[in-house]
């Protein structure tokens, strides 16, 4: 029988939209499945920014390990991406004061002591000087690229792993299928369909409208 190019291309896209469903039915898991991946990026970030030990002073915000659960919670909700990196960035800012300063200022690469004074002037409400000003913006710089670094290597790494699971997904659920065909397909063939139907599956009707139009014009021609 002669290959259908448009159902056969609609199919394996189907089945690559069928992998990706698989693969966020895993976040319903007690253990939130594919909505974990990306996040070790985040908690790195935290675990150079906001000192451990002791636990915060009064009034500098959050334990380290309420932030960490924090910023999980919005990770797994799919909180958008601007508003997590306000929200992380405004947790690791409250840390700062004049004990945590040279550690931050450490990691930001500015002054130690410029920064510890920095602290010491907001916690008091006293204006900043010119100097303390210039190390102050450094540092919300500096910290801007590191939160700006963590999240979207975090956002990178959770796409790549969730079409990585997908297309395991798509493989199995495409020798399942070829078991239950009349004439079933060669391994090496069913091993091909899997592994491209999750990429084909977001354009895979317009591949196979394509098809359609270029067959139709072809007909046309020969007819």
């Amino acid at each position: 029988m002669a290959i259908n190019w448009y159902q056969a291309t609609l199919a394996i896209g189907a089945l690559g939209t069928a992998a990706t469903g698989l693969v966020d039915t895993t976040k319903v898991l007690w253990f939130g499945g594919m909505s974990n991946p990306g996040f070790g990026y985040i908690k790195y970030l935290i675990e150079r920014t906001v000192v451990h030990g002791g636990g915060p002073k009064p009034g500098t915000g959050l334990k380290p390990k309420d932030i960490l659960d924090t910023l999980k919670a919005n990770w797994m909700n799919g909180m958008e991406t601007g508003a997590q990196k306000a929200i992380a960035k405004s947790f690791i800012k409250l840390h700062l004061n004049a004990d945590t300063a040279a550690h931050l200022a450490g990691e930001t690469n500015v002054s130690a002591d410029s920064l510890k004074s920095v602290a010491q002037k907001l916690a008091a409400l006293e204006p900043l000087t010119a100097t303390e000003s210039d190390a102050y913006g450094r540092f919300d710089l500096a910290l801007s690229a590191m939160v700006d670094r963590a999240y979207e290597r975090a956002d990178q790494f959770y796409r790549n792993s969730c079409k990585a699971v997908a297309c395991v997904f798509a493989v199995v659920l495409a020798f399942l299928g070829n078991t239950q065909l009349t004439a079933p397909l060669p391994a090496w063939e069913v091993l091909i369909i899997g592994l491209i139907a999750t990429p084909l599956a977001p354009v895979a009707k317009d591949i196979a409208n394509a098809i359609q139009t270029a067959s139709d014009a072809v007909k046309s021609v020969k007819g």
